[in-house]
């Protein structure tokens, strides 16, 4: 599936990090309406993958690392771990059960809608959904 529940929650995420500037782990479960045990699994994801940052401390909490204007859905993505594929003829090295020797319509298909949604993931900031 494309958009997870992971995915859905990453985005709210960074949704409330830009908007806050800096939140706790807690202050972002809260305000998104999110368990806290799953807003840190993800923060920690985000943090792996240089798109958040951390402070320790009273004053501390997770900001972004990165900024909107220039993150895009699909580096959401990459970032949660979890391609975005249509289906899994998407994934690189699948043999098509149904016809071994690559010529499944339905694979070229959605190989082609595939390449226009990479394109279009890849378009817009993530700045401008968050207004």
């Amino acid at each position: 599936m494309l958009i997870t529940r992971e995915m859905d929650y990453a985005l709210r995420i960074l949704r409330a990090l830009h908007r806050e500037g800096q939140l706790s782990a807690a202050a972002v479960a809260r305000q998104e309406h999110m368990q806290k045990a799953i807003t840190l699994k993800l923060l920690n994801r985000l943090l792996t993958a240089g798109i958040v940052e951390s402070r320790r401390g009273v004053s501390g909490g997770y900001f972004l690392k990165r900024s909107c204007e220039e993150l895009k859905i699909y580096d959401i993505f990459l970032a949660i771990g979890e391609p975005p594929l249509i289906n899994r003829c998407q994934r690189e090295g699948y043999q098509c059960e149904n016809f071994q020797k690559g010529g499944c319509g339905v694979c070229r298909e959605l190989c082609r809608i595939q390449t226009v949604l990479d394109q279009e993931l890849q378009r817009t900031p993530l700045s401008n959904i968050f207004q």
